[in-house]
């Protein structure tokens, strides 16, 4: 059973079963609402010591005993990667607090025993800040790497409840930002190249008005335009225009709340929707691989051998 759940049994069965007037009623559910807070609370925040470690830029990075030695990693690795696309900005005026919680166990609906977190906060972190405290399993923290994966995560949810509500419909999936960026590239890459709809075939070949349709920023006036490319070639299109805009893309992305997806991510990039496309598509091309499997060498070496075996194997043939 949860504590909150128990916590509100426990009031439930205290209260007294005769009739109450207004006032004690009222006084009865005032408490309710205050032991449903303190339990709410208690699941929040982390029983264990937790100290700040280090500061950087309007940002904060706290952490328990697990995590304090891999703190300072993480607040610079985190910091660099997420002015990359947004820079100074925040997901709010009152800063916000992301709190990653593991090795926690119940047992009867009891804690038995203490959770470690790493936290990150940016400034000034008021009360109304916006805050998440997810749980991940402990193999999961294993290095300060897949630590800031998480946390990018989050801070791209909490970010992209700023943008416009266009962009947002249109990236259906998220930023995606808890891929590791060369895992998220490559997939973009392989889904740019080997897709099959007339209007991916020609992106790939360097129409922009193909790649617009296949990413579903403009419908085509062809019928047979063909499918649009998965979710997540969106989310690295629009990394790729908010990182080619620099400091002020995402102020300018979200400016225009009324704006288009295509409006928006010209206004991100800076630069006319068009070439944003090219300059993606020619990013993505130049990731892939510079050989095939085999190079030659390596299959003239395999058909020499084959054929010498073919002829062995007829040699003793002959003789059979």
């Amino acid at each position: 059973m949860s504590r909150l759940a128990l916590g509100v049994c426990l009031l439930m069965l205290t209260a007294p079963a005769s009739a109450q007037d207004a006032e004690s009623w009222r006084d009865s559910a005032y408490r309710l609402s205050a032991e449903v807070q303190r339990v709410r609370d208690s699941l929040s925040q982390d029983d264990s010591q937790i100290e700040e470690i280090a500061r950087r830029a309007g940002l904060v990075v706290s952490a328990t005993s697990d995590y304090r030695a891999l703190a300072q990693e993480v607040l610079d690795r985190f910091d660099a990667v997420r002015r990359r696309w947004f820079g100074s900005a925040l997901p709010g005026a009152a800063g916000f607090r992301i709190t990653l919680r593991s090795g926690e166990s119940w047992s009867f609906g009891r804690r038995t025993n203490r959770p470690q977190s790493i936290a990150i906060a940016g400034l000034p972190d008021a009360d109304e800040a916006l805050r998440q405290a997810p749980f991940v399993p402990d193999e999961t923290l294993g290095d300060a790497e897949r630590i800031v994966q998480h946390l990018l995560g989050e801070y791209g949810s909490l970010m992209m409840a700023s943008a416009p509500a266009a962009i947002r419909d249109w990236l259906r999936a998220g930023m995606l930002l808890s891929l590791a960026e060369d895992s998220r590239r490559e997939r973009a890459m392989y889904s740019l190249v080997t897709g099959v709809g007339k209007a991916q075939r020609a992106c790939v070949q360097g129409d922009a008005a193909g790649c617009a349709h296949a990413l579903g920023i403009r419908r085509s006036a062809d019928p047979g335009a063909g499918a649009a490319y998965y979710p997540l070639v969106r989310a690295d299109l629009l990394l790729a225009a908010l990182e080619q805009g620099g400091e002020g893309a995402w102020t300018r992305l979200i400016a225009d709340q009324g704006a288009s997806a295509e409006q928006g991510l010209a206004a991100a990039a800076g630069i006319p929707v068009e070439t944003m496309l090219l300059r993606w598509r020619d990013g993505l091309l130049a990731l892939q691989p510079d050989r095939g499997p085999l190079d030659l060498s390596a299959a003239g070496l395999i058909l020499g051998w084959s054929a010498l075996i073919l002829a062995a194997g007829l040699g003793i043939a002959r003789w059979v």
